[in-house]
């Protein structure tokens, strides 16, 4: 039976737009995706269709990106820089960027907390720039865009990236972060892992619905034995070293880089005494085992969905929000053991 594109996104973990785009070399997609994904499809045996190949080439050459209008990216943040130092918020904007730019779309950004930028005076810029479509980021504090702002969104098409905002309730794309969790749990499963214990900021938690704890939670029973997590906080070296004696884990699957400099300083060696994954590997984590989100692609397809807003003449907040998801890939690193080779007693004591 021939191999389809259904058969390598199931293998290589990923969805069957990305492999799409790698397998023609789409620049949207990272070039260890690309990579990734093509490797798969030459071990499985695809071979594409030509004709059909030819065609979507004809189409996609044909079209012309022209100017089309004006969006606007809104930083909600408090920082006014996080969409630049934030290394995931960083990779949405890339995306945000890029797509839109693509398709003919320019991209003005905002920073929604100004102390200058009071919400009639933002209304009145995007009504001058004509701009009708929004593109909010950062919406970490207590998951809702300020009230005051509430005035804004009737007359605007809008997507949320990242983070389900709980108020407004808008459209949003972000990371499927219960499959990327649960992909995890899986990849420690086959590599042999008994004792994981999971290392994540009860706020980002929080914010996600705590779909990393659910997705690593949710499978069959897989470990030896479920120990219970930490509760991440910058500066909590010391209280991280003491889970680590009491509780002995094997692996310890984060969120935060930090921790591997807590585990060196521990007297432990990665991986030989314990191993660690990070569940948004980003260029900055290279040699890192773990998932990569594929932020880029969030903001792609936030600006699909924004665009396709615009062509329905939709705006305002609706009635039933729409998610777009995307899936994040395994990538084999160097804070593993290979099959075969993991410890059974987990994190040697101190």
């Amino acid at each position: 039976m021939a191999v389809n594109m259904t058969d390598i996104a199931r293998v290589a973990g990923v969805g069957k737009a990305t492999v799409s785009l790698a397998l023609r070399n789409d620049p949207r997609l990272r070039e260890e995706t690309r990579q990734h994904i093509q490797a798969v499809a030459g071990r499985l045996g695809y071979i594409p269709n030509a004709v059909v190949a030819n065609l979507m080439a004809q189409l996609r050459a044909s079209k012309n990106p022209k100017y089309q209008s004006t969006l606007a990216l809104l930083n909600a943040s408090t920082d006014p820089d996080a969409l630049r130092t934030n290394l995931t918020f960083r990779t949405w904007t890339e995306g945000l960027q890029s797509h839109s730019a693509e398709l003919g779309y320019g991209l003005d950004e905002f920073w929604l907390r100004d102390p200058g930028m009071e919400p009639t005076r933002l209304r009145q810029i995007l009504r001058v720039r004509n701009i009708r479509g929004v593109i909010i980021a950062g919406v970490l504090e207590h998951r809702e865009i300020p009230p005051k702002f509430d005035l804004l969104w009737s007359d605007l098409a809008c997507v949320v990236v990242g983070v389900r905002p709980e108020r407004p309730a808008l459209h949003f794309a972000c990371n499927d972060q219960f499959s990327t969790a649960l992909h995890a749990a899986e990849q420690l499963q086959l590599l042999g892992y008994k004792r994981p214990g999971l290392a994540i900021d009860p706020t980002i938690e929080e914010n996600i619905d705590h779909r990393f704890t659910a997705g690593f939670y949710a499978g069959p029973p897989k470990f030896a034995e479920h120990i219970p997590g930490f509760d991440f906080q910058p500066g909590k070296r010391r209280e991280f070293c003491a889970w680590l004696d009491r509780h002995h884990p094997d692996v310890v699957v984060c969120t935060h880089p930090e921790i591997r400099e807590w585990i060196t300083a521990h007297g432990l060696k990665c991986p030989g005494d314990i191993g660690l994954i990070h569940l948004d590997l980003t260029r900055e984590l290279e040699g890192w085992s773990g998932m990569k989100q594929s932020n880029h692609l969030v903001g792609a397809f936030a600006i699909d969905l924004l665009i396709g807003q615009l062509h329905r003449n939709e705006k305002g907040i609706p009635e039933c929000p729409r998610c777009m998801m995307v899936e994040s890939f395994w990538v084999p690193g160097t804070t593993l053991c290979h099959a075969g080779a993991v410890k059974k007693n987990g994190a040697r004591k101190k």
